[in-house]
C-alpha cells in the first residue's frame, strides 16, 4: 500500500512572481492615482470654457440690457452681471485656483464683456464704443492654449 504525500502551501516560484508583480503594480500603477498629471489643468480649461460659454449665453438672452463680463486672473475666473458675481461655485461665483487646483496657472489674464449677441469686447458692454476682442485674444493654462475670438467664439487646442 503506498502512501500520498499530501502538500499544501505555494511553491516558491509562485511566491516571487506574487512579489514581482505586486512590486510592478505598486511602482507604476499606485503613482498614478496619487498625482495630478495633467488631469487638473485639463478640468480647469474645460470648466473656463464652461463659464466663458454660460456667462456669454447669459448675456444674449437677457434683454435687460445688464451688462456681462468674464473675468480671468491668475488667482482664477468668474462671471458678472451688473457687477455682482453670478454661479453656483464658491462664496462670490468665482473659480479659484486653490485646493486641488493650487499651483496652475493662467496666462495672458483679460476681462472679456458681452453684447447681446454675443461678441466679446475687452473694455465694455457699449457695443458702439467698445473695442473689440484682439483676434484671438490668447490664454494659458500650464500650457493648454485656449483662444477667444472677437466673435465670442472660444477655441482650446
Amino acid at each position: 500500500m503506498s502512501i500520498k504525500k499530501s502538500t499544501s502551501g505555494f511553491s516558491l516560484v509562485e511566491l516571487v512572481t506574487v512579489i514581482l508583480l505586486l512590486g510592478i503594480l505598486s511602482t507604476v500603477i499606485l503613482p498614478r492615482f496619487s498625482s495630478r498629471d495633467g488631469f487638473a489643468e485639463y478640468a480647469i480649461r474645460d470648466q473656463l470654457i464652461s463659464s466663458f460659454r454660460f456667462t456669454q449665453q447669459r448675456a444674449m438672452y437677457d434683454h435687460s440690457g445688464a451688462c456681462y463680463r468674464f473675468f480671468i486672473n491668475s488667482d482664477g475666473f468668474g462671471s458678472q452681471r451688473d457687477g455682482s458675481y453670478f454661479g453656483i461655485v464658491g462664496d462670490n461665483g468665482e473659480i479659484k485656483l486653490d485646493g486641488d487646483y493650487q499651483g496652475i496657472s493662467i496666462t495672458g489674464a483679460s476681462v472679456v464683456y458681452f453684447d447681446g449677441v454675443g461678441n466679446a469686447y475687452t473694455d465694455s458692454c457699449d457695443a458702439a464704443t467698445a473695442t473689440a476682442v484682439a483676434n484671438p485674444l490668447s490664454l494659458s493654462i500650464d500650457g493648454l492654449a485656449v483662444q477667444i475670438y472677437p466673435t465670442g467664439f472660444i477655441r482650446a487646442n
